[in-house]
């Protein structure tokens, strides 16, 4: 553990299996979940309250409130992602139901005209779903994984004598590079699959330690599949209140579960490509080769969270508010595994590797870590128009190149590694998130309501155009980066005495950029990007709440 925990610090491409500053970002995302109410307005809430999704947008939304309040909402979420890659679409459905949100207000009517209410409540909200799952093909690659892996190994300087396992004359496995090296996993899967083996040198000694694949004449095509599922669960507690009916205060603590499971597959096909001619070291450029490498990823722990926010109430037709809320302290716990499946054949059929390589001999692997994700601060107004119509704006920062990624040394204590903290920095920066919300009554019991929220991304120019190197964990290589967000709402309101039902129709647009393994400069002086996709996910959700008043 004490060499692993030692490879994790040196934060090289290809770490053992831990979080790096992709997977940050991917356990920080937040999502526009909650009531019906809520959502058909695209979330634009937080100058309004009195809502149970609302007073954790906005902890000050729970000083609106003049009476108690339960209710809880059901999600169904209809799932479409498009994946496509030079003219080759593929599409993909699930559907998905889930409870959003439930929760409770109590309202504590005081003597007081400074003070008139004390408020209280709890609620449960899923604030992020993971469930997502896309596939396609890639044909005519003009690059190869195991050229990419082996030129990381070369780089980092490992020889096949940290790569090759050792026996005894007894069969005894008595040098176990999983276990006995600093080499990354990734590399050593690579080699003992005979995806990437020994290099030829010149007279001179010229050359290089490990080749890949592709040579110049290699002709291939790749194929991928990425299933994401999960979400957070989070428990929150609100206390807050009202200053004669002016100014709305609250806070809100969160206590956070996170259940998170990742598979991933990448393989290729190749002809004319540089495999292993014999056991000896032998090359023959006219080969050809299949592979793929298979993932599995399972997240998990706890984290928490504080929320304060206020409303302003300068006149009865302007509202004004104003929320920060803290990161989010996980504390988690990966637990990783991997399979490379092989077959290479030299041209003359004198010798096919083939077989199936186990990372860490099979065994599953564990790691510990922390990871704090970014500060958000929320500004909203919100105007009633002639006591019939709402409408609202808000404006979100979600400071993602803010993230911190710490890791265990297995005796209990913490450190941050530069490295990650760095690469959060060099490819994330701080998102944008506008909504806008309106709600019209059409009647005392009947409401209407539409929105539209947009969310620009969150990643830096050269990460997102592939014109820099991408750190990624364990070994997986895969990625994705995320473009823009939209949201078009919309819903209907009934009331009738303290009972209310609402309905939300809510669509989800959004495209990510995904990679099989990050862009590298094999001494060529430019970077050579990986066989590459358009994601584009298209979900549709139908959202039903309903409560009581009392």
């Amino acid at each position: 553990m004490k060499k692993i925990l030692t490879s994790l610090l040196l934060c090289v491409p290809m770490l053992v299996n831990a979080q790096a500053a992709t997977d940050a970002y991917t356990l920080s995302q937040t999502d526009l979940k909650g009531t019906a109410r809520y959502m058909s307005m695209a979330g634009a809430f937080g100058a309004l309250g009195g809502d149970l999704t609302a007073v954790n947008k906005n902890p000050g939304g729970i000083g609106v409130y003049r009476s108690s309040d339960v209710g809880i909402t059901l999600n169904l979420d209809l799932q479409t992602v498009d994946a496509s890659s030079q003219g080759l679409a593929t599409k993909t459905s699930q559907t998905k139901f889930n409870c959003s949100n439930f929760g409770y207000v109590g309202a504590l009517r005081l003597s007081s005209e400074t003070m008139p209410f004390i408020n209280w409540g709890f609620s449960y909200n899923r604030p992020v779903s993971y469930n997502r799952k896309y596939s396609g093909k890639i044909d005519n690659i003009n690059s190869s994984l195991s050229n990419y892996i082996a030129t990381v190994t070369n780089r980092q300087g490992y020889t096949s004598y940290d790569l090759a396992f050792e026996e005894a004359a007894n069969g005894d496995v008595i040098y176990d590079p999983y276990i006995d090296s600093y080499a990354p996993w990734l590399s050593i899967m690579a080699y003992n699959s005979f995806i990437m083996n020994p290099g030829i040198y010149d007279t001179n000694g010229v050359g290089h330690e490990f080749r890949g694949l592709m040579n110049a004449k290699t002709l291939g095509f790749s194929e991928y599949e990425v299933v994401e599922k999960g979400g957070v669960d989070e428990f929150n507690v609100n206390f807050g209140g009202n200053v004669a009916d002016k100014l709305y205060w609250g806070f809100a603590f969160g206590i956070d579960n996170m259940s998170f499971s990742k598979y991933t597959y990448y393989g290729e096909g190749l002809t004319d490509a540089t495999v292993a001619a014999n056991d000896n070291g032998a090359l023959d450029n006219n080969g050809s080769a299949s592979y793929g490498l298979e993932n599995w990823l399972n997240t998990s722990g706890n984290g928490w969270n504080f929320k304060l926010g206020v409303i302003y109430k300068p006149i009865n037709e302007l509202r004004l508010g104003l929320a920060f809320h803290t990161p989010t302290y996980w504390a988690l716990t990966d637990e990783a595994y991997s399979v490379m499946n092989f077959e290479t054949i030299s041209s003359s059929n004198d010798f096919i590797a083939s077989g199936t390589e186990e990372s860490n001999a099979g065994y599953v692997d564990e790691v510990d870590y922390r990871v704090q994700t970014p500060w958000k601060v929320n500004a909203s107004a919100a105007t009633v128009i002639g006591g019939k119509a709402i409408v609202s704006l808000e404006y979100e920062r979600v400071a993602y190149n803010d993230m911190n990624v710490e890791y265990g040394n297995g005796y209990g204590s913490y450190s941050e590694n530069k490295e990650i903290t760095n690469s959060i920095k060099e490819y994330y920066k701080a998102m944008n998130i506008f909504r806008i919300g309106a709600e019209y009554r059409l009647s005392p019991k009947v409401s209407l309501r539409l929105g539209y929220a947009y969310q620009s991304s969150p990643v830096n120019e050269n990460a997102l155009n592939g014109s820099t190197e991408i750190i990624t964990a364990g070994t997986m290589p895969s990625y994705s980066f995320d473009k823009s967000t939209q949201y078009v709402t919309g819903g209907l309101g009934y009331r009738s005495g303290g009972f209310y039902t609402d309905l939300a129709y809510v669509y989800k647009m959004r495209t990510s950029e995904y990679s099989a393994y990050s862009p590298y400069d094999d001494n060529v002086g430019e970077y050579i990007q990986a066989p590459n996709a358009t994601i584009k996910d298209k979900n549709s959700q139908l959202v039903w709440s309903i409560g009581y008043r009392f």
